[in-house]
């Protein structure tokens, strides 16, 4: 059986990869010259030409389809490919059956190797004189097949298009697909109406792809293929525009998003002295987008339209852009004199939208508007009127930061000449307004940060003045609630620093300096000017000016016996300024010469000893400190450091009853030190020592004062990044950190915290899998015994801890909180039910606390187990248990949000305990804040007749909330109540 028989036959089963295959064969065959192209071209004879069975006609021209396209390059020779080619136009007059297989073949022979011109045209008259309309072929495969061809052969070829334009305009709307290149490409002046309407009659596009859409494509893939057929030649403006801007006023938002697209694809395309015809016109109907606003979005298009006109003509010539900004400029100007309205803060939109589309725009516009705004300025007392004309050139002043951002070279003359005006109204506002008019001073705040922003416009002299206005703000304005722009003005100083950093470090930083003593009283620390003068850390042009000046003032302020209040305030800010400023980096990290810099400093200062003894506070922010800087690091700069430190950090660990109370003391910079470090500096003998000595601390039953709960996190932290997970079990015994002889029979509240504290280190690092479940369990074997206090510890085990993070090179598992979910949770919910009345609630305890931590998408699916001792949760009465109960009601609310089904059968339950923990002052304000949340979506997200019966109650009941002594409790409780009461519509009222 010959391998045209065999396609036909599995053609018929349709299995396409079968055919394929056959196919290919052939190809090799014809590639190896196993087979003539004429004896392959025979063969089809009988099967192409049977004249009972279309099918089989059209198959065959499959076969020859496929053959073709698996023919590799160079096997045809350009006779042949010019035969094969007439023979498949050739059938085509007295044969249509395959006619997507037919151009499919001839795309395959166009891509073994480029047609000449007059084989092109002679294939495109041939489809189109024989398979228009398009639209009679049902398949859409054929179609698109065809048009496919006619793409391509159109981009590769010239041809007059009498007939073709006309047979295609008419043909279906593949058109905008096929018609883009000659509409691009060729002269189309005598048809260009004809062209127009061949794709305009279907926009916009409306059509929404079948689900199973074969080929991909979208609606936006049309909407794209249309805007570019629109915007393709400067013909089509006198059609396109008028058109448009008719659809503009469509009541539709999609139909006018489509056309502010389209618009801004023919400004971009069309020539400029054809857009020169339409752009007053474009005015007059843009605008009203942006001064009438109906959709944000919309006059965001509006303005980028606007701005692309300016941008098009600043290229061109003066004439059509003096043309275009005339209007532009009497219409702004108009309603700045009406300022402060909705028109004038668009006015405002507007001249930033087309001035930042070009220098050339941005000059002219500023040259027109600018002069009329600060005569309106000048003329005007109306502090409210001076705000909405600052808010404008404050608009203006913008676009030409955008400009001089894209090209620094960019001139700003015409706002340089009116800078010296408008410095002096924005400072004079600055110093002399009233102090509540807050707004006003924030816009002139503001403006005076753009003018320095903006590079060129003030000279050395303004900037300076610029600068002394914003400082002396923030140092000696002293305004208590409404009216404090504090803020705001340490923020524009920042701001300032960026575009101006000299004058910052010649001008700001030294009139700081003045206002931090050396010493000064205990009652006159300048907290608020040490705040001020850390954030401008934030700038990184100035950052090591800030902290050297600090540093400096904190050697001079310890060496004159400074307060330890003062001292640490500075420390504070030191921490401030590399925790949220903007250092410069090295490679990606912060400079590894900021830790000898900076951190050995301070460590030696504060933390390796002090004639006045160790303050806890001072250690712990030092220990900040020289994390942020070390913990980025390399593995060779950090093993340099812990070697050269390993002595006295040694001898600070020693287990010696001496060093005890020091080594507690250390304990905070000891955490974020190895904290930083990364696991392969430190050696195991070394973590070994370490954690026996901490274990000794924090096993001591020694005064309360000293930092316990650090020397946990440090334990976790041990456990977690440096203990060899192989060797766990042998590392634990060796320290005495071994968790089942920690709560051994003698256990102490102080050695069951060390255990949790291990187990944390273990679940967190997720690598001793059979220890740390051995070890949960015992944890977990405590709540038949243990008190209310164990039991809170819980909570400890998934609390977040910022030490505890891949940031530190820790090893965090991602698994960590399913596994505990999974290992403990059904374990405490099957204990509450069988647990004594007295034990109970250390069971309750233990679970909230463990569920406080967790996603809920992790408890979710095990919802309906949970929710009976959540309810038992909300009766525990201990004052101590506020945040347990806090817990609860959170998962209770993303139930009701999320799975209300859940809660139905237990309706009556959830309702009566939600209302008891409204009660004050049984419960904390956040319980009842959280009470009558959840309380207000039980109308909405259950059954109306499941909560109906309990309406009057949960009304009546309220009322007290009412008069509840917190804000925020008396607001939730008007909201529950609207919602309550709205059941007797059956309506479901937000407020």
């Amino acid at each position: 059986m010959s391998d045209v028989q065999l396609y036909l036959l599995e053609a018929d089963a349709t299995d396409k990869t079968e055919c394929k295959r056959i196919a290919t064969q052939t190809a090799t065959r014809l590639e190896n010259r196993n087979l003539k192209l004429i004896d392959f071209v025979t063969s089809l004879e009988p099967h192409i030409n049977d004249k009972d069975n279309s099918r089989i006609r059209a198959n065959t021209v499959s076969y020859l389809a496929d053959v073709i396209a698996a023919l590799p390059t160079k096997v045809l020779s350009v006779q042949e490919r010019k035969l094969l080619c007439d023979f498949i136009l050739g059938r085509l007059e007295g044969d249509l059956e395959g006619v997507g297989a037919s151009a499919r073949a001839l795309i395959a022979l166009e891509n073994l190797g480029k047609w000449d011109k007059t084989t092109a045209q002679k294939a495109i008259r041939a489809f189109v004189d024989n398979t228009h309309p398009l639209r009679q072929f049902k398949l859409q495969t054929e179609r698109y097949t065809v048009v496919q061809l006619i793409d391509l052969l159109l981009a590769s070829t010239e041809m007059l298009f009498e007939s073709f334009t006309m047979r295609m305009t008419h043909s279906c709307p593949h058109s905008s697909r096929i018609g883009r290149v000659p509409m691009t490409e060729w002269d189309i002046h005598s048809h260009a109406q004809d062209m127009f309407d061949s794709v305009f009659n279907y926009f916009p596009i409306t059509f929404k792809p079948p689900p199973d859409d074969p080929y991909g494509i979208t609606s936006q893939d049309l909407k794209n293929r249309l805007r570019d057929c629109i915007a393709a030649n400067s013909e089509f403006a006198p059609y396109a525009f008028p058109q448009l801007l008719d659809k503009l006023d469509s009541t539709s938002m999609n139909t006018k998003r489509d056309v502010l697209q389209a618009i801004q694809a023919c400004i971009t395309s069309y020539e400029a002295n054809t857009l020169n015809l339409y752009s007053v016109t474009l005015w007059d109907a843009l605008k009203f987008e942006i001064l009438n606003v109906q959709e944000e979005d919309l006059a965001e298009e509006a303005l980028k339209t606007l701005a692309l006109i300016a941008a098009k003509f600043s290229g061109y010539g003066e004439g059509p852009l003096n043309a275009y900004l005339r209007p532009v400029i009497k219409e702004c100007n108009e309603h700045l004199e009406d300022a402060p309205t909705k028109q004038s803060e668009a006015a405002g939109r507007i001249l930033r939208a087309v001035a930042s589309s070009a220098p050339l725009a941005a000059d002219k516009l500023s040259k027109g508007v600018l002069p009329v705004m600060f005569a309106l300025y000048s003329g005007s007392e109306s502090i409210t009127k001076r705000r909405g004309l600052l808010e404008a050139f404050n608009e203006l002043t913008a676009a030409h930061i955008d400009l001089i951002q894209r090209d620094p070279t960019a001139k700003c003359e015409a706002l340089k000449a009116c800078a010296d005006d408008a410095l002096n109204a924005m400072i004079r506002a600055l110093v002399s307004a009233p102090k509540a008019e807050v707004s006003f001073r924030m816009v002139s705040l503001a403006g005076v940060a753009q003018l320095v922003t903006a590079l060129g416009v003030l000279d050395d002299k303004q900037i300076e003045q610029a600068v002394d206005t914003v400082t002396n703000m923030v140092l000696h304005e002293r305004v208590q609630g409404h009216g404090d722009i504090s803020a705001s003005a340490i923020k524009a100083l920042s701001n300032i620093a960026k575009s101006a950093p000299q004058a910052v470090r010649d001008r700001s930083i030294p009139a700081f300096m003045v206002e931090l003593p050396d010493v000064p009283d205990v009652q006159s620390i300048p907290t608020t000017v040490l705040e001020a003068f850390a954030q401008l850390a934030t700038e990184r042009q100035i950052f090591e000016t800030v902290v050297l000046r600090l540093k400096n003032k904190l050697r001079v302020a310890r060496h004159q016996g400074a307060s330890l209040e003062y001292q640490q305030a500075l420390l504070y800010a030191i921490l401030y300024a590399f925790t949220f400023g903007d250092p410069p980096l090295e490679d990606g990290v912060i400079r590894s010469a900021y830790y000898a810099d900076y951190a050995e400093p301070l460590i030696a200062d504060f933390v390796k000893g002090s004639s006045t003894g160790l303050d806890l506070v001072a250690i712990d922010i030092v220990g900040r400190v020289a994390n942020i800087v070390l913990r980025q690091q390399s593995i060779h700069f950090q093993s340099q450091i812990y070697q050269k430190d390993l002595e006295w950090l040694s001898s600070s660990a020693a287990e010696t009853d001496a060093t005890g109370a020091q080594r507690a003391q250390l304990t905070p910079f000891l955490l974020y030190y190895y904290a930083a470090i990364r696991p392969e500096v430190v050696e195991g003998h070394d973590i070994i020592r370490l954690l026996k000595a901490q274990a000794n601390s924090a096993l001591d039953d020694g005064p309360p004062d000293l930092p316990r709960t650090t020397t946990l996190r440090l334990l976790s932290l041990l456990v977690n990044k440096f203990a060899n997970p192989k060797a766990m079990q042998t590392i634990l015994t060796e320290t005495g950190l071994e968790v089942e002889s920690l709560l051994g029979a003698a256990s102490q509240p102080h050695t069951v915290q060390v255990a949790f504290a291990v187990v944390k280190g273990l679940l967190i690092q997720g690598k001793a899998g059979a220890l740390t479940t051995r070890y949960l369990d015992a944890l977990l074997a405590l709540l038949s015994t243990c008190d209310k206090t164990t039991a809170r510890q819980f909570a400890t085990l998934l609390s977040p801890d910022d030490i505890l993070s891949k940031q530190n090179h820790c090893l965090v598992s991602g698994l960590y909180k399913q596994k505990i979910f999974n290992q403990a949770i059904p374990a405490i919910t099957e204990s509450v039910r069988t647990a004594d009345p007295q034990q109970k609630p250390a069971y309750l305890i233990a679970l909230s606390s463990l569920l406080r931590w967790l996603p809920y998408s992790v408890l979710e699916p095990a919802l309906a187990s949970l929710i009976p001792p959540l309810l038992q949760t909300l009766d525990l009465a201990d004052p101590a248990d506020q945040e347990v109960k806090a817990a609860a009601l959170i998962i209770f609310e993303s139930a009701l949000m999320h799975d209300p089904g859940t809660l139905a059968e237990h309706t009556s339950s959830l309702v009566t305990r939600l209302l008891n923990s409204t009660a004050a002052p049984a419960n904390a304000a956040d319980v009842r804040a959280k009470a009558l949340q959840c309380l207000a979506l039980a109308p909405r997200q259950l059954k109306r007749e499941a909560v109906v019966p309990y309406r009057r109650q949960v009304v009546k009941r309220l009322l007290a909330c009412l008069d509840d002594k917190k804000r925020t409790v008396r607001l939730e409780a008007v909201k529950c109540r609207t919602a309550w009461l709205g059941l007797d519509e059956g309506v479901e009222d937000d407020e």
